[in-house]
C-alpha cells in the first residue's frame, strides 16, 4: 500500500522550483540542529488527519505545512512555491515511492497562510493547512 505522505514529500522534493526555494530540506518533521542550518528555509509536511474514502482505494489525508525561513519574506517564498507545486500536481502526477509508483490525484489548499515564529527553534514560519488525495495502490 502507498504511504500518501512519503508520495507528497517525494513529489514536493522533486519539484525544481520549490527545490530552487529549499533545497533537499523537505521532511515530515523539521531537523534545525541536525543537519538544517538555524534559520534557512525548508519545509514539512505532517499528517493531520482527513477524510476516509470507504468507496475508493484512496488516501485523503489533511496536511499541515510548514514553510521555514530566514525572515518572514522568506518563508513566504516557501509558501508561495509550494502554491505552485500543489497547483501543477492537481493534474494528477506519478511519483515513484518505496512501495511503488503513487498517483497524487491532486493537492489543494484548504486554509490560507498564517504567520508565527517557532518558539522551539527561533525561525519564522509560514503555516497552512491542504489536502491531498492519493491511490492506495501501484499505479504500474
Amino acid at each position: 500500500m502507498i504511504d500518501p505522505l512519503e508520495a507528497v514529500i517525494t513529489y514536493l522534493g522533486n519539484d525544481a522550483d520549490l527545490h530552487e526555494v529549499v533545497g533537499n530540506q523537505i521532511a515530515a518533521k523539521h531537523r534545525f540542529g541536525e543537519g538544517w542550518t538555524i534559520p534557512s528555509k525548508a519545509i514539512t509536511v505532517h499528517l493531520d488527519g482527513g477524510e476516509p474514502d470507504i468507496y475508493n482505494e484512496r488516501q485523503r489525508p489533511r496536511l499541515e505545512v510548514r514553510c521555514y525561513g530566514e525572515s518572514q519574506y522568506e518563508a513566504m517564498r516557501g509558501y508561495l512555491a509550494m502554491v505552485s507545486a500543489m497547483r501543477a500536481a492537481s493534474t494528477r502526477v506519478v511519483i515513484e515511492t518505496n512501495a511503488g509508483d503513487a498517483l497524487i490525484y491532486w493537492m489543494v489548499p484548504t486554509s490560507g497562510p498564517s504567520f508565527f515564529r517557532d518558539p522551539e527553534v527561533g525561525v519564522d514560519v509560514i503555516l497552512f493547512f491542504c489536502s491531498a488525495c492519493v491511490a492506495e495502490q501501484d499505479v504500474v
